[in-house]
């Protein structure tokens, strides 16, 4: 499968969604959602990038200090918002002493923090029609799972998210640093405990009307 980066100076981890597959042989429409890293470095040339690819609301998933360091370049746009993912005060370290690998932390963050994340998911269902940007810091952990739940509401196949996941190993040039292991963990933790990504976002408060207009959002 091929994966094009944006061409957007200021990011480096940064595509749009559409193309990708789904399993009953549908795909992801484009300009539906574009995941990137931190748009704090984003260029006058960007930011004119970014508006010309239609995009109409901006999810930023950090922590509210994240977002005072390194303040998004939009964020006094009124298509700006912050949606904290995790809640910045809960180490899961505290919790769960033998956590194993970053699969590990993904699978206690998407279990503890599933109201937040279910209201991070909502954001884009609720969002204008347009493009919807959605980025963390380097666009690769707390984007990473947020989108893996987004594909799976579109159908796309598991070794598609996954293979969406590792590309931004290669789009840092840091090979290894997004494994495979850690995105199916949290793949198979929402299949085990809450029967997928439908049931996990409808026990957490996204309403079943939110969760059609997020499917019809993203599928062509």
């Amino acid at each position: 499968m091929r994966f094009t980066p944006l061409a957007w100076p200021g990011l480096r981890n940064a595509r749009d969604l559409g193309g990708l597959p789904t399993a009953d042989g549908g795909q992801v429409r484009h300009g539906a959602v574009v995941r990137a890293d931190s748009p704090h470095r984003l260029t006058p040339d960007g930011v004119a990038a970014l508006r010309a690819h239609g995009v109409t609301r901006i999810i930023d998933l950090r922590s509210a200090d994240e977002a005072e360091l390194r303040p998004n370049v939009l964020a006094a746009d009124p298509m700006y918002r912050l949606v904290p993912f995790t809640d910045p005060d809960d180490d899961p370290a505290d919790e769960l002493s033998d956590l194993a690998g970053i699969d590990e932390l993904y699978r206690c963050r998407i279990a503890g923090d599933a109201r937040r994340v279910t209201t991070a998911v909502g954001a884009v269902a609720d969002a204008p029609p347009g493009a919807v940007l959605v980025h963390c810091q380097a666009g690769q952990d707390r984007t990473g799972m947020l989108v893996a739940l987004l594909l799976r509401v579109a159908a796309v196949p598991d070794d598609v998210i996954v293979a969406d996941y590792t590309f931004s190993s290669v789009c840092w040039e840091s090979p290894g640093e997004c494994e495979p292991e850690s995105i199916q963990a949290v793949l198979d933790l929402v299949d085990e405990r809450w029967g997928g990504a439908e049931g996990y976002l409808l026990a957490h408060g996204l309403s079943p009307d939110r969760l059609a207009a997020l499917r019809a959002r993203l599928r062509d």
